[in-house]
């Protein structure tokens, strides 16, 4: 949050990032495409460094960014941001306070469709439901996707665990309950209003209103794989993915938030999701 020690983490981050790509392209001969993982407040760091690329620059803005260009959109006014020698497909930011920071910025009104990364192609906020740390950057975008669950990784193995599993089976009853619901009301206003002791525009009011009532709007909203998002940031896709809690981290909450925050590099979960989605788009 210091504009002095912020810049000099976001060039020595840029430099290091920029040796280490470098080096590995001529040790190697690699020129496929690269990802980002960042952890924590490198999340932040990362974030910074990605929100001043630019995919595309003419000869005028190449000449400035020799020199390190400015842009207030992030980060701090005047401050000038190194650029990549490479191009970032994904950037996997995990137990990341991304959000946090950007509200301590005030920089949480994205109504306009402001919030991008143009250095990065597609970025994945990941994290453990018990991380103290870690938030979530899709309802900064739109409030009602608050109310929209963040996708759930699956277990290494397969599927969801017995806590997943119920909730899932729970939805399900809910989803038929409430249908169920809605065609009884139907069903018995129709017949009222077939034998005329319901006026018509009455019937379609009671009905309007049930379809707009808080309780359907929640479980909509609650159980939709969609999310409000102009486009501008990740290809308007998900950002958010949660991590499955362990049944022994289950059985004491408070302990597994202790380790929580450290507990990613472990994880077979996250290895097979951040290989599976760095090779979707090679095959």
């Amino acid at each position: 949050m210091s504009p002095k020690y912020h810049d000099l983490m976001v060039e020595i981050v840029c430099r290091e990032l920029n040796t280490v790509v470098s080096k590995y392209r001529k040790l190697t001969g690699f020129s496929g495409k690269i990802s980002l993982l960042s952890h924590s407040l490198g999340s932040v760091i990362s974030w910074d460094i990605l929100s001043h690329q630019k995919q595309e620059i003419d000869l005028e803005t190449k000449l400035q960014t020799q020199n390190g260009r400015s842009n207030d959109a992030f980060g701090f006014p005047g401050t000038k941001y190194p650029s990549l020698n490479f191009e970032v497909e994904n950037s996997f930011m995990i137990g990341s306070p991304v959000a946090v920071f950007l509200m301590m910025r005030n920089q949480n009104d994205y109504s306009r469709g402001d919030l991008q990364l143009p250095g990065c192609q597609r970025i994945f906020n990941i994290f453990h439901p018990y991380d103290p740390v870690a938030y979530r950057i899709e309802p900064l975008i739109h409030s009602t996707n608050a109310k929209v669950e963040p996708k759930i990784i699956t277990h290494w193995k397969g599927g969801f665990r017995v806590k997943y599993q119920t909730k899932l089976w729970w939805r399900k009853i809910i989803n038929e309950t409430e249908k169920a619901k809605r065609n009884a009301i139907m069903a018995v206003e129709a017949g009222i209003e077939g034998i005329g002791l319901l006026d018509e525009t009455e019937d379609e009011d009671l009905v309007q209103d049930y379809a707009n009532s808080d309780n359907a709007s929640w479980l909509d909203a609650a159980y939709s794989e969609d999310i409000i998002n102009d486009g501008s940031l990740s290809q308007g896709r998900r950002l958010d993915y949660m991590l499955q809690e362990k049944e022994l981290e289950i059985a004491n909450e408070y302990i597994a938030a202790m380790a929580a925050h450290s507990s990613y590099w472990g994880e077979k979960d996250l290895s097979l999701f951040i290989s599976e989605q760095i090779l979707a788009n090679k095959y």
